[in-house]
């Protein structure tokens, strides 16, 4: 499964030439949230849907993606990305 990680990454990547500033400000959210995000080590699904829409990205795979890391580990959970590491090698 990719992470939100990898989103926000691809965002402040050389290719985009935006700062996390910049894509705060695009985003309409706070500027520090980018970095309170990288220390929790996870996007909210809000943010990441609207992320994945400025990148052209599949917006609901993001917010479902970003809303399974929310969740505490679980057998449900390590089965739902079980399914979405499958679904992804198609």
């Amino acid at each position: 499964m990719q992470s939100t990680m990898e989103l926000l990454d691809k965002a402040l990547s050389n290719r985009y030439e935006m700062s996390a500033t910049d894509w705060c400000k695009q985003l309409q959210i706070n500027r520090t949230a980018l970095s309170v995000s990288r220390a929790r080590g996870r996007l909210s699904p809000t943010v990441a849907g609207n992320l994945a829409r400025l990148l052209g990205e599949d917006e609901e795979r993001w917010i479902a993606i970003a809303a399974i890391e929310a969740e505490p580990e679980s057998y449900g959970k390590n089965k739902i990305i079980s399914r979405m590491e499958n679904w992804r090698k198609r």
